[in-house]
């Protein structure tokens, strides 16, 4: 591996900085930075890579991550670079038009730590309500903004490890309940005109039940999970709902003080400097990180004087050679 530098003291993600052509042309490389994603507790940063195509960049994630999801929702299919490369950012067209995703975050202000009044950094993890969850994202830097639009990372795993024993106890019975349409009525709170889900399309996307406490089937490594707008209580394992509560937190987005109290209240600890860091974007930068042992939050950045346009990708499973039991 070229110029390897941990991320972290305690070894939470690495920096490699690779020239454009070996990352592409050298599988063998491909091969060591994939179990480097790993080791390095889900977080791998590449330096260097000005110039990547969206073809490559789906093949580079797909070679370091696995497959990469080609398909995107309609409503995003305008910010389409390639099958499986989203843009966001605030990049227009030449007539004017938003080509980017843009997304509503707030600026960092010092550390990445939860601050509860503020209720910000917007720490979560990707898609925890799908039927099948992504293992992985990734983001490639095209243009960044001279200041602002840090994102953070933290570690999942090292801050579950770090909690009490009968916190940790607590944690393992517990379960997130999530769905699609809860996510989608957040959505509704603050954009009326984003459509309600149909009585068909909320049973194709049922709500999900997801621990609290995820084993990495890799590493075997236990971390909180299911920190995501989509999740909307947290409860006992096999605790029922009704279906008029269902209808509440799936129609009106209304959310249970579980989440709250059982998830957000863990997040000043699992996003503590000693768990977390901010990467600082260049043009060329690709990160990966694994969804399942960690938490990631975007921050903001001066839209009106600024242009930012990253490119994002999707991994929907492992890759294939990495199919071996977990290492305890």
């Amino acid at each position: 591996m070229r110029d390897e530098k941990p991320l972290t003291p305690h070894g939470f993600g690495v920096l490699v900085v690779v020239a454009l052509q070996d990352l592409v042309e050298d599988a063998a490389l491909r091969a060591e930075l994939r179990h480097a994603w790993h080791a390095f507790g889900g977080l791998l940063a590449i330096r260097g890579l000005e110039g990547i195509t969206a073809r490559q960049l789906v093949d580079v994630c797909a070679s370091l991550g696995g497959p990469v999801e080609t398909d995107l929702d309609a409503s995003k299919s305008r910010f389409q670079v390639e099958p499986g490369v989203m843009r966001i950012g605030n990049l227009r067209d030449a007539e004017g038009n938003l080509i980017s995703m843009c997304v509503d975050s707030m600026s960092l202000d010092g550390s990445p730590r939860w601050q509860p009044e503020r209720r910000a950094p917007a720490w979560h993890t990707d898609s925890v309500y799908r039927q099948n969850p992504p293992v992985g994202s990734a983001l490639f830097c095209r243009q960044a903004p001279p200041e602002g639009a840090e994102t953070c990372f933290c570690d999942t795993a090292a801050g579950y490890a770090a909690l009490r024993a009968d916190a940790r106890r607590r944690l393992d019975g517990l379960e997130c309940l999530a769905s699609l349409a809860h996510h989608d009525a957040k959505v509704r709170s603050t954009n009326p005109e984003y459509p309600v889900p149909t009585p068909d399309q909320r049973r194709a996307n049922p709500p999900k039940r997801i621990p609290c406490v995820l084993r990495h089937p890799r590493t075997g490594r236990p971390a909180v999970y299911g920190v995501n707008s989509g999740t909307f209580a947290v409860v006992p394992k096999g605790t029922p709902i009704d279906a008029t509560r269902l209808d509440a937190f799936e129609l009106d987005g209304f959310e249970d003080p579980s989440v709250d109290a059982e998830l957000r209240s863990l997040l000043p600890h699992l996003t503590a400097d000693r768990f977390a860091l901010v990467w600082r974007w260049q043009p060329g930068d690709l990160v990966l990180w694994d969804n399942r042992c960690t938490m990631h939050a975007a921050t903001g950045f001066d839209m009106a004087r600024y242009t930012r346009e990253m490119w994002r990708l999707t991994i929907v499973a492992d890759h294939p050679d990495d199919d071996l039991p977990p290492q305890l």
